[in-house]
């Protein structure tokens, strides 16, 4: 028997909520997770700071035209990463995820599941490893990190939303340690364009990392049906498609396994 702890964090103008699964807490317990919840929150508001483009004062909205980076942003470690990791994104995806979608540097597709995944992987798979609680999670509006301890038998079960119909699952998954993130019209078109005529209202990546499975989604919804097919067999990818037909899709290690109507 296990219990649950949540705690419920607002930034990037979304909510992140950690989940902590322990068979009991006690105070001392509480109060280390009270300051490690605490941590986490001044962790996701410097990413906010760094790579809000609503920030006038963040390194990307001093990033405002394609190629044109000022010299000391590239003194920041994280940013560089975000960058250089985002440009790669776009070449691995053809294209399909860009962080310059809407003609200047934009990140935003990329950066929520990577701070996700940091905080994750610094601040509650310790915890983990070192045996003080079962397992944890952080979830940002639907896409999710997860992690359970070796030896235990729990597994975090994650249900998809039909875009449709908020009340239906349309694909359940149960996962002990990785990742799941889902992109749509709905939930990310802000920062979706494409040239292709986009058919997929929504898609959903499952994996080890949430920064890449946060970047095929996106780059799922943007892509046509041949190129996603090409995607999904090439890095065996897991997940589900929603068309706007109705058809929804089940993908399982690089491999379409299902075609019929939600």
């Amino acid at each position: 028997m296990v219990k649950y702890k949540t705690y419920i964090l607002k930034r990037m103008n979304m909510p992140f909520t950690i989940a902590i699964v322990r068979a009991d807490f006690d105070e001392t317990l509480i109060d280390a997770l009270n300051q490690i919840v605490n941590e986490i929150d001044k962790y996701l508001q410097n990413v906010e700071e760094k790579f809000s483009p609503f920030l006038p004062d963040s390194l990307v909205s001093r990033h405002t035209d394609i190629g044109e980076v000022l010299q000391e942003d590239f003194f920041d470690l994280e940013y560089q990463e975000v960058y250089s990791r985002s440009v790669i994104a776009k070449k691995e995806t053809q294209g399909l995820f860009d962080p310059f979608f809407d003609g200047k540097y934009n990140p935003t597709g990329f950066v929520k599941g990577w701070a996700i995944e940091n905080a994750f992987m610094k601040y509650i798979k310790p915890l983990i490893d070192n045996n003080i609680i079962v397992a944890g999670a952080i979830n940002g509006a639907g896409d999710i990190q997860v992690g359970t301890r070796h030896d235990s038998n729990f597994s975090w079960e994650i249900g998809i939303e039909n875009p449709e119909d908020k009340e239906k699952i349309i694909a359940k998954y149960s996962i002990k340690n990785g990742a799941v993130a889902t992109s749509g019209l709905s939930k990310k078109g802000q920062h979706i364009k494409s040239d292709n005529d986009i058919n997929h209202v929504q898609v959903t990546v499952v994996g080890r990392y949430l920064s890449d499975v946060d970047v095929l989604a996106t780059a799922g919804v943007a892509a046509n049906e041949n190129i996603w097919s090409e995607i999904v067999e090439n890095k065996l990818l897991t997940g589900i498609l929603l068309t706007k037909e109705g058809i929804k899709r089940v993908f399982e290690e690089g491999k379409i396994t299902d075609v019929e109507r939600t």
